[in-house]
């Protein structure tokens, strides 16, 4: 009789301490960095939740511009290549939203490969708000470039077509032969993206 309570008693400690170490960190053999990952809310933002409330961004010169004179400013010239450097000395100072910095985040992006070589594949790429940014005209301002960093491969079937972008975003300038960056995101995912 006495061996029967001592295993019911015995069942019944098990019992409660399973029941309590799903419910706390006080185990200690639980995995508190996962525990503390998996709790962490991810915060859905958009490109200007990027810039500053009180930053006002300059205008985009090449949204008024017409064709003859995109092309004029990338013919090559001395002057061409002055106006450029002068429009992203401008683009350049783009101060980042410090507050950011260490967020799980979730991001509506078009990705734009570091190598142009029709790769699909890769691990490290650039996030912007509009398809073809960095390609064939001036990236946009570094608040508006997030450098992207995956452990894993991921694998595209289009840089035409928006992704949403999951990870850690950081306030760390990065530079590339593309452009600068604001932020950096250590991806978790790629997902495609769906209202």
């Amino acid at each position: 009789m006495r061996t029967k309570r001592l295993w019911v008693g015995a069942l019944m400690v098990l019992a409660l301490v399973l029941s309590f170490s799903g419910q706390a960190n006080w185990w200690p053999f639980s995995d508190k960095k996962d525990d503390e990952q998996q709790s962490t809310t991810i915060a859905d933002i958009s490109w200007g939740d990027l810039i500053p409330d009180d930053f006002v961004q300059p205008e985009n010169p090449l949204a008024t511009m017409t064709q003859e004179e995109i092309d004029k400013l990338l013919d090559g010239s001395e002057e061409s290549n002055a106006r450029l450097s002068k429009m992203q000395e401008e683009f350049n100072y783009a101060p980042v939203v410090d507050e950011l910095d260490g967020k799980r985040i979730k991001l509506a992006a078009y990705v734009t490969p570091l190598e142009f070589d029709g790769q699909t594949k890769m691990s490290e790429f650039l996030l912007v708000p509009y398809v073809g940014a960095c390609m064939h005209t001036p990236p946009p301002p570094a608040n508006q470039v997030v450098h992207a960093n995956s452990e894993d491969t991921i694998e595209l079937t289009s840089i035409y077509e928006p992704v949403w972008a999951i990870g850690t975003i950081h306030t760390e300038t990065v530079t590339s032969n593309l452009a600068e960056s604001g932020y950096r995101l250590e991806v978790e995912s790629i997902l495609p993206y769906a209202e």
